[in-house]
């Protein structure tokens, strides 16, 4: 059977929680609270062990990118998705730290022109943020899709790339 572990760290007015199963990220999320990600946790089979020591690597990564350092999330991960999410996320992972691409760019690099809102679709299922960094995509007419704590997130991290201007 599989280790799994989670952790989190704290990122202003949001976690950064995340799961590993024998040795690869499987879940990298943003949550409200604590309780939030507890409460997914509890879900995963197998069910994840709190073990931040599993994780000394990442939350360094982490720490460097919240001052304002770019970092790449290069961790091995495994996900699950169809052929399309994965090309698109695979897309994605290649957009460079502090550039933002569109919805309607990613489908034509993943040779699906017209199929941007399966794009935006398979990104809002995007199982492991910042390893796939989906906030550096953005709607054609350069405005920062999504709503509520997910838009507020997706700024506050275009914002601390220099990818949008402060506010």
């Amino acid at each position: 059977m599989n280790s799994a572990y989670y952790g989190y760290f704290r990122a202003g007015f949001f976690l950064v929680g995340f799961v590993e199963v024998g040795g690869r990220l499987v879940r990298m999320g943003f949550y409200r609270n604590l309780g939030e990600l507890e409460r997914e946790v509890a879900g995963l089979d197998p069910r994840p062990s709190y073990a931040p020591d599993e994780f000394e690597n990442l939350i360094r990564d982490l720490e460097r990118y919240f001052s304002g350092e770019p970092v790449s999330f290069d961790y091995p991960y495994q996900v699950s998705g169809t052929g399309f999410q994965r090309r698109v996320w695979e897309e994605v992972r290649k957009i460079p730290y502090g550039e933002v691409r569109s919805y309607r760019w990613i489908a034509g690099r993943v040779g699906r022109p017209r199929a941007w809102r399966a794009a935006a679709n398979a990104l809002k299922n995007n199982p492991l943020v910042l390893v796939i960094p989906c906030h550096r995509v953005v709607r054609s007419d350069g405005r920062v899709a999504g709503s509520g704590f997910g838009r507020r997130v997706r700024e506050y991290l275009l914002r601390l790339e220099g990818a949008i201007p402060a506010t």
